[in-house]
């Protein structure tokens, strides 16, 4: 088991990683669509 720390420790880091960019992904998608939402509102 102690051989395998190392490929764990790998596993985590590529995870937080893929988190990362998944969840800048998501916030650009959210500007997006906030910004489509505020050219399609009404005008008064």
């Amino acid at each position: 088991m102690p051989d395998n720390w190392g490929f764990v420790a790998a596993a985590y880091g590529l995870t937080a990683v893929a988190l990362l960019f998944y969840w800048r992904r998501l916030a650009r998608k959210e500007r997006e669509v906030e910004a489509l939402r505020r050219l399609k509102a009404p005008r008064s």
